[in-house]
């Protein structure tokens, strides 16, 4: 395995980190690509979403990356979106150095890198992608995304809390100054992707026939990330008609899937989503 790293900011602020599986011979078969983004809330980055990930699919024949973007005071939108775009171009061109088939690039999020994955996945299109980064559209789409306990409608994490009055305002994607410094002040900036509130961040409502095909994984009782997240993202992309799968595990707190510590004594199965996504994946990418 060799293992680099990529700059996209000069100070290193935001970079790729590059896991590539040996390759035994001339005839092996071009390997798929993952991108992995951790989550931390938009404030830092955890291992076990990002070098645990990586380590994962290298371990199951893929070319592993994982991206980390900007967190803290440098997240509001469009960053996290140019950001990604960045990584599945830097990988895309990149393929035939690596042994990579250029066309089976899938995204993974877990968590806020899973918001910024389904960002990816739905708007892939914004024309804000081309006019930073440069080039055609489609260098920037990815092939498939793994979302893991995504919030994919902001107002979802404020319901059944003293902010719930928050909830419509985030929706809609233009919160009053005034209830901007409450939020602020009430210690749920996570960062300025959630503080900006724009409206491209509900994801939801960015599905679109174009949008990538999306395995989704969540557990029921997820205590930060309520599951309704997963069944709203589900059901616009079988409106739209985008292939994708839904697993809501019974139990299992926030993380559990990248950090197998995390299961309680009600698990029904949680580790068994890396064989399930694999499977999914060559049959989607057909590999």
């Amino acid at each position: 395995m060799n293992v680099t790293t990529i700059n996209y900011t000069e100070d290193g602020r935001v970079y790729l980190e590059v896991y590539l599986p040996d390759i035994p011979s001339e005839d092996t078969p071009l390997f798929p690509a993952l991108i992995s983004c951790p989550g931390g809330g938009w404030m830092f980055h955890t291992t076990s979403e990002g070098e645990g990930i990586a380590s994962t699919f290298l371990q199951e024949g893929f070319a592993s990356f994982v991206l980390h973007y900007s967190v803290g005071e440098y997240s509001a939108f469009p960053n996290p979106l140019i950001e990604i775009s960045w990584a599945i171009r830097t990988v895309r061109e990149h393929a035939s150095e690596w042994h990579i088939d250029p066309k089976k690039i899938v995204i993974a999020g877990f968590s806020a890198g899973a918001t910024v994955a389904a960002l990816s996945a739905t708007q892939w299109t914004d024309p804000r992608i081309t006019e930073t980064l440069g080039g055609e559209k489609e260098l920037y789409r990815p092939d498939a995304a793994l979302l893991g306990y995504g919030v994919y409608n902001l107002s979802t994490i404020f319901e059944g809390t003293p902010f719930a009055a928050l909830a419509g305002a985030l929706s809609a994607g233009a919160v009053p100054d005034d209830i901007r410094e409450t939020l602020l002040s009430a210690g749920f900036t996570l960062g300025q992707f959630t503080a900006n509130s724009n409206k491209e961040v509900n994801v939801v409502h960015y599905v679109t026939p174009e949008t990538s095909p999306c395995f989704l994984i969540q557990t029921r009782n997820d205590e930060f990330v309520p599951v309704k997240n997963a069944y709203m993202l589900a059901e616009k992309l079988d409106e739209a008609k985008v292939p994708y799968e839904l697993h809501v595990f019974g139990s299992g707190k926030h993380g559990v899937f990248a950090d197998p510590s995390l299961k309680d004594e009600n698990d029904t199965g949680t580790d068994l989503w890396v064989s399930l996504c694999v499977a999914w994946l060559k049959a989607v990418l057909k590999f």
